[in-house]
């Protein structure tokens, strides 16, 4: 490996480098790597990336498209290429696209800009000219590209683009863009697009990720966070930590989707095997939460149900109590280099991931993944023999390939339960929005339609959907002049009875009910939502030329407009919360049926469940309370029959104190730090001849 190279085989390289596709010349070049390498002094250089890095450093602009996401992950993606660029020897400027589709997600993808670069102002909603990893990094919000190119005058297409978490070349605006998502995503296919329309998948290695080749070092936490109440609360923290009188387990990734509506369960586990994991009466841990959550309401109640201290950082001052052997603590997401730091202590980072599992892998150091099924599942580790024997079959490391199923386990035995308590915690958050957004008659209508279905134990959304949606339309959106007109008249009408309707009157609403009809308004649905008080049976007589079917009659006789008005709730999109309502409702059932079977035979279930005894609610009702009319009293008893029961915590407790896990983690370590594993290497390694001609300055 150390011999010398050859020169003349070295110019035959490159120059089949510059005839052959980079797919057959990065074959040769793997074949020969042993040729490849040389020594300077103690320190071996491919010589592929050699000839690499000129390539790269001709290039004067690279693009880098970054969008919103929940977590930190396109943030971190579009950062660790930026890195990536530069150690493989990028010196030009890097234009760091922002593409948002609400003010709103344009709010958080500042906030978290400012948490990679201390310098970006959040005030500033036009382009930043900033510092990144030794390269000029331009923070151009996507709707500025064109105009901040054209006042620079800057060709609106560059050459090269990069890509990794979504997005495609046509707001790029690359001429190449070569898209790579992080370790083991899943949900976005590796590939080159080019200008023409063409796309390229991109076969990378099974561990390929964006190879960040540095240890964390411990930052200034008092400039980094300068203006932020929590740098000092953390350093106490972390001093703590690391004079050893806590030990300290960062959880990052219960804000995922899938994990966010059970977090407390996932929480509650965690504090368990925290406990169970101390040798001595002596030791303390500190569950210190760093991922973004809209609410601390269920912490607060997970504090209150175990006793367990509880600070949120934000507003919080922490005060180590010195007999309690577990405590909880909110910060939030913090700046790169302090999360980098803290996922560093002598407890195992809790996360879901794609780029901390890369992060956690290139430090040797064992994470627990609370996904391992997800789209981030845990690396896998082949080895190949040594090269003496003759056999090329990969090997397996028996400790290695028994510690990762260990790990998989654990991180099955955390969140695997969780569905229906998740779906139903989901549900509650969807029927608060339709509680606001509803009149009582068609709240009414949902929840009879919603107990048809629960009965049958069958989610029908071809059934549902209509009615959702017609029952927040008709609930929620402004009435225009021609409506709230003809109400107008027939609630004058409805004051007449039991006498006769004025000629005038009738004519007026026959006439006016059928032009709404033209319009497609459905009047039933505009009288049964939007009215009260309407003897619906003597209206149906005298304009009976509107075939007026609803029937309904309810105490008052005014016209009411039970919907308050507001910009949330004027703005939202209906068939957005309708689908989302929909999708959770088709979970929920079956799945709240599963639970009440592992506890009910069938006959005990349906009396359980639809029967309410002498003086008694059924649980239908309970639920059915508790979802859509916001009555808590029954709160307690659904959670606990929905709530996971404990589970077994011996091996989370021998893991999360690092009994196993290491020999696992040292051998991803060593195979995620060779070369041919860099994934921005290998997508500039797939460019052919043609594509640098178009990227390379002529």
């Amino acid at each position: 490996m150390g011999g010398k190279s050859d020169p003349r085989k070295l110019q035959v390289i490159h120059s089949l480098e510059l005839q052959l596709p980079a797919s057959m010349y990065l074959v040769m070049l793997m074949s020969l790597r042993k040729r490849t390498l040389t020594k300077l002094g103690k320190r071996k250089v491919d010589t592929a990336i050699r000839s690499l890095s000129k390539k790269l450093g001709a290039i004067p602009v690279i693009r880098v498209g970054l969008t919103e996401a929940p977590g930190q992950g396109d943030h971190t993606a579009a950062f660790s290429i930026i890195e990536s660029l530069a150690r493989l020897g990028f010196k030009g400027r890097v234009e760091l696209v922002l593409k948002s589709d609400d003010d709103n997600e344009w709010v958080q993808m500042k906030e978290k800009l400012q948490l990679f670069i201390p310098e970006f102002n959040l005030d500033n909603d036009g382009v930043q000219a900033l510092h990144y990893s030794g390269l000029d990094c331009e923070c151009i919000p996507l709707k500025h590209l064109e105009d901040h190119c054209r006042i620079n005058h800057r060709p609106l297409e560059q050459p090269l683009g990069f890509w990794a978490m979504r997005g495609n070349r046509s707001w790029l605006q690359s001429k190449i863009a070569i898209v790579i998502p992080p370790f083991k995503w899943t949900n976005t296919m590796p590939r080159i697009e080019r200008k023409d329309g063409e796309y390229q998948s991109l076969e990378l290695p099974s561990l390929a990720n964006y190879q960040i080749l540095y240890t964390p070092k411990k930052p200034d936490i008092s400039e980094l966070m300068k203006g932020d109440s929590r740098g000092a609360r953390l350093e106490k923290v972390l001093r703590d930590t690391e004079e050893g009188r806590i030990h300290l387990l960062p959880v990052y990734g219960i804000h995922h989707r899938i994990l966010e509506p059970a977090h407390d369960v996932i929480i509650r586990r965690l504090l368990s095997g925290a406990i169970k994991s101390h040798t001595s009466e002596f030791e303390k841990t500190v569950v210190l939460i760093l991922s973004p959550l809209e609410s601390l309401e269920r912490l607060q109640a997970l504090q209150a149900s175990l006793k367990v201290p509880f600070y949120d950082l934000n507003n919080t001052d922490w005060v180590s109590s010195p007999n309690e052997p577990v405590e909880l603590l909110y910060c939030g997401p913090v700046p790169k280099p302090l999360f980098e730091w803290i996922s560093c202590v002598d407890r195992p980072l809790v996360q879901e991931g794609a780029n901390s599992a890369a992060f956690m892998s290139l430090q040797g150091k064992t994470y627990l993944p609370l996904r391992p099924d997800g789209d981030t599942p845990l690396p896998e580790v082949i080895t190949s023999p040594p090269t003496k024997k003759k056999s090329a079959v990969p090997t397996h490391n028996p400790v290695v390939i028994a510690e990762r199923v260990k790990i998989e386990q654990l991180g099955r035995s955390l969140t695997h339960d969780l569905q229906a308590y998740s779906y139903y915690s989901v549900a509650r958050d969807l029927c608060k929005k339709l509680q606001r957004v509803l009149s009582p008659m068609a709240l009414k209508d949902v929840v009879l339609k919603y107990t048809e279905m629960v009965g049958t134990n069958h989610f029908d959304e071809a059934d549902f959907r209509p009615l959702l949606v017609d029952s927040i339309t008709y609930s929620r959106e402004r009435l225009s002049e021609e409506q709230q007109e003809w109400l107008k008249c027939l609630v004058l009408a409805n004051s007449f009875s039991p006498g006769i309707i004025p000629l005038e009157l009738k004519s007026q609403l026959i006439e006016g009910g059928k032009a709404l009809r033209k319009k497609r308004v459905s009047l039933e649905k505009l009288i049964a939502y939007r009215t009260s008080g309407l003897n619906m049976p003597y209206l149906r007589l005298q304009l009976s030329a509107l075939s007026l079917r609803r029937f309904e009659v309810l105490k008052g006789v005014t016209l009411e407009h039970p919907v308050i008005f507001t910009d949330t709730a004027h703005n939202m999109d209906v068939n957005e919360l309708a689908g989302d309502i929909c999708d959770n409702f088709t979970l929920l059932i079956p799945a709240l049926f599963q639970i009440l079977r592992q506890d009910f035979s069938d006959d005990a279930l349906m009396a359980s469940f639809f029967e309410a005894g002498e003086g008694k609610q059924s649980l239908l009702d309970k639920i059915i309370g508790h979802l859509f009319h916001e009555n808590m009293a029954h709160d307690s008893e659904i959670r606990s029959l929905l709530e996971p029961k404990e589970s077994d915590i011996d091996e989370l407790a021998l893991f999360l104190r690092g009994e196993f896990g290491g020999a696992y983690s040292k051998q991803v370590f060593e195979l995620m730090m060779e070369p041919k594993n860099n994934a921005v290497y290998c997508g500039l390694t797939r460019l052919t001849r043609r594509d640098w001609n178009q990227i390379l300055p002529r």
